[in-house]
């Protein structure tokens, strides 16, 4: 049986947990005989300093975004003094991983890892198969991508395009777009059946995912969404148990209240109840909300590496942008002028988008490399 050894994180985001667990569904699905998959936490690799930074990022990213930033824009500058130093740190027991697990080929899903983990490789004449596959849609720090990679899987024609104007051979280069887990394929499997199926008539649903906002800005977007639209609001507050208890707690003695939802596992199923989706930029939101054909609304994006995503979303007519909190209000009319006509138009675009439904074109390309 072959082997894959996949390199991941499970505190920056959720979008690298994501990723990796469509991974493992995808080869479990399709070649559970024939390749074995392990997940490994490229963190845990490190000493105590790289293993305490992982668990920081979700703490920077809420209450120090311009930080987050700053280092962000310090990783693009000195990526070989990163990959160098990330590389003493990792050797022992990354070494140790190899001769045990004895993988045949290594896919990296995490930027901090493809640089750093090739300078090992490359130093001890390892020879053994080594992909990136990118999980950032347009703003790609450089750390991501390395040219003594076997192939890098591109997450977007965007992607593809910035790393060949920054080096990167073409030919190492396949675009497919982002894997998504079970459960988040389209509920329509026509395009003649959108208009039929999508809710031009009826009261409203609106989804709010919650990625570290805070709970003041969710109180005025759910109490206007309230009085201008009669709509069924409903917020996902995932493990922010912290905004969870607020709401709860603001809305318990008032008239009206959405309906507060802290971690789920049904989060496909909202999606594809709801008819739009406020929540910030994050790749894998907006990829999984593409493919279940939710129309989006961006209430904003971590700078750095998610910046660019709400223009993404205007560019393939997959969502909107908003410049403020009062926009998202605006974007929403727009999408409800003409009897919802731009609801159904959205729909549609998300419904041809080309990095939709591509998980198992990813898994085939992966074991078509092993077996």
């Amino acid at each position: 049986m072959k082997k894959i050894l996949i390199i991941s994180s499970e505190y920056t985001g959720h979008g690298h947990k994501s990723v990796h667990t469509s991974l493992l569904q995808g080869f479990e699905k399709l070649y559970n005989e024939k390749i074995e998959c392990k997940v490994v936490n490229g963190f845990k690799l490190g000493g105590a300093d790289l293993r305490a930074s992982e668990r920081l990022y979700n703490a920077c990213v809420k209450y120090w975004p311009d930080m987050w930033n700053r280092l962000f824009r310090f990783s693009v500058k000195r990526r070989d003094f990163i990959n160098r130093k990330t590389s003493i740190d990792l050797k022992i027991r990354f070494l140790r991983l190899i001769k045990n697990y004895n993988p045949d080929i290594i896919v990296n899903i995490h930027p901090l890892f493809s640089g750093s983990l090739l300078n090992i490789i490359r130093k001890r004449n390892i020879n053994i198969k080594f992909f990136i596959l990118i999980t950032d849609l347009i703003t790609i720090n450089k750390l991501w991508f390395d040219n003594r990679a076997d192939k890098i899987i591109s997450p977007s024609l965007e992607a593809t395009d910035y790393m060949i104007k920054h080096g990167v051979d073409e030919e190492k280069i396949v675009t497919f777009g982002l894997p998504i887990r079970d459960g988040f394929e389209a509920p329509i499997l026509a395009r003649e059946e959108i208009k039929e199926k999508t809710n031009t008539n009826k009261k409203l649903n609106i989804l709010i995912l919650n990625n570290s906002e805070r709970t003041k800005r969710l109180i005025h977007i759910i109490n206007n969404l309230n009085s201008k639209y009669n709509c069924n609001v409903t917020i996902v507050c995932g493990r922010n148990r912290n905004t969870f208890e607020k709401l709860s707690k603001y809305y318990e003695s008032r008239t009206y209240s959405p309906n507060i939802i802290g971690y789920t596992t049904e989060l496909p199923k909202l999606l594809k109840e709801n008819d739009i989706l406020i929540t910030r930029s994050g790749p894998t939101a907006i990829i999984e909300a593409v493919n279940c054909l939710i129309p989006i609304v961006s209430m904003g994006a971590l700078p750095g590496q998610e910046e660019e995503n709400p223009i993404f979303l205007n560019r393939n007519g997959l969502g909107f942008n908003t410049v403020s909190t009062d926009d998202i209000f605006e974007k929403i009319d727009l999408l409800l002028e003409n009897n919802r006509e731009n609801l159904v138009k959205m729909r549609e675009a998300q419904f041809d988008y080309k990095g939709r439904d591509v998980r198992d074109t990813v898994v085939h390309y992966i074991a078509n490399e092993i077996l």
